[in-house]
């Protein structure tokens, strides 16, 4: 009960009779040429104080935490996806589940349902996305279903909307997007179109709002970003294209909390790209660029958008900036190094509390914040 408790405590600001809640952020980076998950406490001010490793299947190339505070990762060498369980007042990981996928299935990318439960993975090997559901007690992964993009798509990213209804897929390997309907009750997939983008261009990473109203699509072969309008049937319209400069290769995108800054991971560059979004239109506004280390392949914020970290490929660091909410800008704060040729590919942050002992009785089950009717 503690673990969830200390979840709804941290997102409704709360305090129980004369409980006191001690919050932690943790940041955990996917190495994939040593096949760990490297474990970190973030300090106040942007230092991370590194807290072990934890082996995976090998090669993870992904990471997610999903809902109910498991730690996920996609295993391409191993073609497996694995589940990991937080200890919430030191973030060491402790290994629950692995599943196996088709050994031609190569799953590149993850991510969690908004709402818990599932797990949706791209998988570039064999075009198709797998489907899964997450135990919510255990982290057992159960198998849920299956979709097949078309034969060479290569799907490299995926992303649900906040309200679950929808899910993107890009696929790099034909340029086109792969639009799906979430059907109520379950995580089964109906697909409702495709949208096709320009030859070439290469989708790589998609990112969407807190408003669920905008897609954005970064084509890694052209240096273009896309913004798509979401319409209210899931189907995707042009809204925007900016042009990024010659041969930055854009990777991984992350969007703040308030929904007002798209920042933008270029791999050949080795810097982040900062935009401003209009809210209304959707449309980006370019702010700046900071330097990172050498092939920066993602990009993460702590709970409270007080910080963003960068995992640098080429030379297995973490670059950390401090985010001025006013401006979006972002303040170089330090480096923090992995272990040699680690090559850390994926990274992910979550923030957890825990109530500390106290003579007050403290309530079996807070109550949800979450609107009911929601899909799971």
């Amino acid at each position: 009960m503690g673990r969830k408790l200390g979840r709804w405590l941290i997102m409704a600001g709360l305090s129980l009779g004369c409980t006191s809640v001690l919050a932690h952020t943790f940041v955990y980076v996917a190495n994939y040429n040593n096949s760990m998950i490297a474990s970190f406490v973030e300090h106040s001010d942007g230092t991370l104080l590194a807290r072990g490793d934890v082996r995976t299947p090998s090669g993870p190339e992904a990471i997610v935490i999903d809902k109910e505070g498991f730690v996920v990762t996609a295993d391409s060498r191993a073609h497996a996806i694995s589940v990991y369980r937080i200890q919430p007042t030191t973030g060491h990981l402790t290994q629950v589940a692995v599943w196996r996928e088709d050994p031609r299935a190569n799953p590149f990318s993850l991510a969690a349902s908004p709402h818990g439960q599932f797990l949706y993975v791209a998988n570039s090997g064999d075009s198709t996305v797998g489907i899964y559901r997450l135990d919510p007690t255990t982290g057992a992964i159960t198998d849920a279903g299956i979709v097949h993009e078309p034969h060479g798509a290569k799907p490299y990213a995926i992303a649900p909307t906040p309200n679950g209804q929808f899910v993107y897929v890009a696929n790099f390997g034909n340029d086109t997007i792969g639009m799906y309907r979430r059907l109520p009750g379950h995580g089964q997939l109906h697909k409702i179109g495709i949208f096709h983008e320009t030859a070439g261009n290469g989708p790589y990473s998609l990112s969407i709002g807190p408003d669920g109203r905008f897609l954005y699509v970064a084509d890694y072969r052209t240096n273009i970003l896309l913004v798509l309008a979401i319409t209210k049937t899931g189907a995707l319209s042009l809204r925007d294209r900016i042009a990024e400069p010659f041969d930055h290769h854009p990777d991984s995108l992350v969007i703040d909390p308030s929904g007002r800054y798209l920042f933008v991971a270029n791999t050949s560059a080795n810097d982040i790209s900062i935009f401003r979004i209009d809210r209304h239109s959707g449309r980006l506004t370019h702010v700046g660029h900071v330097a990172t280390g050498s092939y920066p392949f993602s990009l993460t914020l702590d709970a409270a958008a007080r910080f963003v970290y960068a995992v640098n490929f080429g030379n297995s660091t973490i670059s950390r900036y401090r985010l001025n909410r006013d401006s979006g800008v972002l303040t170089p704060i330090g480096t923090t190094a992995e272990a040699s040729y680690a090559d850390p590919y994926g990274i992910a942050a979550v923030t957890i509390s825990a109530p500390t002992p106290s003579a007050s009785p403290v309530p079996k089950k807070p109550k949800p914040l979450a609107a009911s009717g929601k899909l799971p």
